[in-house]
């Protein structure tokens, strides 16, 4: 062999060896590379949800061997309820913890969740939340990833001055509620006020509104319990307020592929039931509150007065059909998801009962004694 060719030989084999080198590195370095993701939560630092946002941060850097690492920022310090969703679009954020009605209109084929359909309390409608993003995975979120939906304990009426006993009662009133809230508070008879809870207790104390359709747990979470006088128990429509978490799109899809399936696997096995859960504890807690603070009036309606405001739900349900079917999804269709939901409700409340979790309303096989 000619030294030329010997030459080409041992230069061809080292460039060989370079680049498997630089293969190496690369994969190491991929392996060993740390992501950051800032979570945006506008609930206030002590509050449940905003610990348990600080738990799924810990634990995804645990699962993960701390490649992947979250900083959580509570009480609207990095985004605003309303601003959350745009917020994780643009990258602000990479991940987004909020409810629909702060974007009203804007998730309209999820909003189904948020209507008068019967939900027991938020341990069976976190559930059921979840499987409907599952089953039908609307288009409206193509511009994020959705992790999960989850959702509030059910609504009740509080007041700050005047009880509530007829339906009679709420004219004239203004109400904080949002999205389909503030719609069902509309077809009440009630004035309804799209404030942003951080923003409720000043609201009601300076009697700038007069109450809220909100659930038990906000009596602590909110510090209502120190403005709110009066409650009538609603339960019995059973309307939450929709939750989601959603991550960027750029950040999840430059995430590896190991570590997105790491995260997905975490939320659906273990996740949402802590979401569930953690709903149904607080909203417990939020009860147990309102019935023992000698200040707070827990009210129940008459049977007549509960048939009216089923029907009055009813009412809100056909509005929101008739709104979908404006969009081109049609009344078939719709009746179709509203089916679905129902069905999922029945099954998890039987699963709730067979497993002997209680909670602060639905049925007395499910409720606590307290």
């Amino acid at each position: 062999m000619s030294k030329i060719s010997r030459r080409k030989v041992i230069q061809t084999g080292l460039g060989l060896l370079g680049i498997a080198a630089s293969s190496r590195f690369v994969n190491v370095y991929a392996q060993t590379r740390t992501y950051t993701l800032r979570l945006a939560n506008y609930f206030p630092a002590p509050a449940a949800q905003s610990k348990l946002l600080d738990q799924f941060a810990a634990d995804i850097q645990r699962l993960t061997e701390g490649r992947v690492r979250i900083e959580t920022y509570h009480g609207g310090t990095l985004l605003g309820p309303a601003a959350i969703y745009d917020g994780v679009v643009q990258g602000v954020a990479q991940l987004g913890f909020t409810n629909l009605a702060y974007n009203f209109g804007r998730f309209l084929e999820t909003e189904i969740l948020d209507l008068p359909l019967g939900f027991p309390n938020a341990w069976v409608a976190t559930h059921v939340a979840h499987e409907f993003y599952e089953r039908y995975r609307p288009k409206e979120w193509n511009d994020t990833v959705v992790l999960t939906f989850h959702t509030s304990p059910v609504n009740e009426i509080f007041t700050a001055q005047k009880p509530v006993r007829r339906l009679e009662d709420l004219r004239g009133l203004t109400l904080r509620g949002t999205g389909w809230v503030g719609r069902f508070v509309e077809a009440l008879g009630a004035t309804p006020r799209p404030i942003p809870m951080p923003e409720a207790y000043d609201n009601v104390s300076k009697r700038v509104i007069d109450g809220l359709m909100i659930p038990y747990e906000t009596l602590l979470t909110f510090r209502l319990g120190e403005v709110i006088r009066y409650v009538t128990e609603v339960w019995q429509v059973g309307q939450v307020y929709t939750f989601y978490l959603v991550a960027n799109r750029q950040a999840w899809n430059g995430l590896p592929q190991e570590l997105r399936q790491v995260i997905a696997d975490y939320v659906k096995n273990e996740f949402v039931e802590k979401l569930a859960n953690m709903w149904n504890e607080i909203d417990v807690d939020g009860y147990r509150y309102a019935l023992k603070d000698s200040k707070i009036e827990v009210m129940q309606l008459s049977p007549e007065e509960l048939r009216r405001l089923s029907q009055v739900a009813n009412r809100v349900i056909q509005d929101y059909t008739r709104n979908l079917a404006a969009k081109g999804v049609s009344e078939a269709e719709v009746q179709a998801r509203l089916s679905f939901i129902r069905s999922r409700i029945a099954y998890w409340l039987k699963e709730q009962e067979r497993r002997g979790i209680k909670s602060s309303t639905g049925p007395t096989s499910v409720r606590i004694q307290l």
